[in-house]
């Protein structure tokens, strides 16, 4: 199954709040974002380079998103 990025897209603007966790040396770490962007076929979020979470992805890149609706 392929995954379409335009209707995750569509998704994660529709809540509104969505959730990124990161691995923090042995501890999980989860933050509330708002920001996504698609460009070009890949799917952005925004975040500055000397952030903790930047520097969390650049040593692992492996990440989770949840995110969901009320009500739906």
């Amino acid at each position: 199954m392929e995954l379409d990025l335009n209707e995750v897209y569509d998704f994660l603007k529709k809540c509104g709040t969505y959730y990124l966790a990161t691995i923090d040396g042995v501890s999980p770490r989860v933050r509330p974002f708002g920001t996504v962007g698609l460009f070009e076929g890949h799917l952005y979020i925004q975040s500055g380079k000397k952030k903790d979470i930047a520097k969390q992805i650049a040593r692992n890149p492996k990440v989770e998103l949840r995110a969901f609706m009320d009500g739906e």
